[in-house]
């Protein structure tokens, strides 16, 4: 990987889990997730209307931009019931680590890949530092807190989002092929927010006023970052190998861990670090294995 792709996944790895910390400090979290989604869409028109004239969509893409737009739906939608019962520090790590971690074992069960050596070391410490981020402490009284914790909400909902993020990374690698990037991440950010319209204009009605109210400076930095960090992500695609970007990007986990304990104060910090770096390390293992 040339200094210039590592540059910019590292600053995407950065802003991705700077957007997710301030996605952590909003308050409605399906709200907000509808205003910077409708931010998006404003912020980013410009570039859709400059590049569209350019682009011919393919019935492939067509359905690639649909597919991807209700999945990131269902992910932006799972991440913020996820936030909503737990830390940043333990949500982003496991959504971020089982989502690579699920696309090899997807791989094993329904195509009959065989893994790597290498790709099962990232598998067994990606499982590991899920079984640390759950840890209350480093004694044998917590050993099995991790197995009872995995089964409450937060850690649910950080699953459901992980499980999302192998649907759409699978369906917006033959997207992305079909569609012009720039093109296909606006279409698809576009339907994302049409997905989450009716929900939250008829249940969740009340508080949009309230929302943008509180988080106005909020939602524009998100909407601003949530499509600029793929876009870096795929740009740094054209210049590097997909599975050095994909692999090195897994740093957010890092940095997110960091914006938990650090700046929101969450708990368990010690047992957070060394889970956060094993799933980071196993997600490198996983993004360069052969």
């Amino acid at each position: 990987m040339t200094g210039i792709a590592l540059g910019i996944v590292l600053s995407a790895g950065f802003l991705h889990a700077g957007w997710n910390y301030l996605f952590k400090k909003s308050q409605r979290k399906v709200v907000f997730t509808w205003w910077f989604l409708l931010a998006a869409t404003i912020l980013y028109f410009p570039m859709f209307l400059y590049f569209w004239p350019q682009t011919t969509i393919s019935q492939t893409g067509w359905v690639c931009i649909v597919a991807s737009g209700i999945v990131h739906g269902l992910y932006f939608w799972f991440m913020g019931e996820a936030y909503e019962r737990g830390d940043l520090s333990l949500v982003y790590p496991l959504f971020r680590g089982a989502g690579p971690l699920l696309v090899p074992v997807l791989a094993v069960i329904f195509l009959q890949e065989r893994l790597s050596p290498t790709g099962i070391i990232g598998i067994v410490l990606v499982i590991t530092g899920i079984y640390f981020i759950h840890l209350q402490s480093f004694s044998l009284q917590s050993l099995l807190v991790p197995f009872r914790a995995l089964r409450g909400s937060a850690s649910l909902w950080a699953l459901f989002t992980g499980g999302t993020i192998a649907a759409y990374s699978l369906i917006d690698k033959v997207g992305v092929g079909a569609v012009y990037p720039p093109v296909y991440i606006y279409l698809m950010i576009l339907i994302s927010w049409l997905f989450l319209s009716p929900f939250v204009l008829v249940k969740k009605r009340k508080g949009l006023q309230n929302e943008l109210r509180a988080s106005k400076v909020l939602v524009l930095a998100v909407g601003f970052l949530v499509v600029f960090t793929y876009l870096m992500v795929l740009f740094a695609m054209q210049i590097s190998k997909v599975s050095y970007v994909v692999a090195v990007r897994e740093v957010s986990i890092i940095f997110s861990t960091y914006y938990g304990i650090i700046l929101l104060r969450e708990k368990h910090g010690r047992q957070k670090v060394v889970g956060a770096i094993l799933i980071t390390l196993g997600v490198v293992f996983i993004g360069t294995a052969r």
